[in-house]
């Protein structure tokens, strides 16, 4: 399965939700997770990035970025109706419960 990039996929769907929106949903059902590191400048300031979860990973890939701890996620065009699924059912429960 071919991994791309999460705007490309939402713009090939013409989902409206945006990249954010749907990560902040797979972060709170365990499908991605925050992952700290201290910058490379040596500013020693902590920087982040989202990363997807064992559980995430049948949505898509960690792609290897530029420094060796560091990932980008990319997801496959097949599984991205159930992951939206997830993001619906997710955002769904969050306005339930206001």
């Amino acid at each position: 399965m071919q991994a791309k990039p999460l705007k490309s996929l939402i713009a090939e769907h013409g989902v409206s939700f945006d990249a954010s929106t749907i990560m902040n949903a797979l972060l709170k059902t365990g499908h991605a997770e925050n992952f700290e590191y201290a910058s490379t400048t040596g500013s020693g300031a902590m920087k982040s990035f989202k990363k997807l979860t064992s559980t995430g990973e049948k949505f898509g890939i960690n792609k290897p970025a530029m420094h060796p701890f560091k990932t980008e996620s990319r997801f496959y065009d097949e599984t991205f109706p159930e992951m939206l699924s997830v993001v619906i059912k997710q955002l769904s429960k969050e306005v339930a419960d206001l």
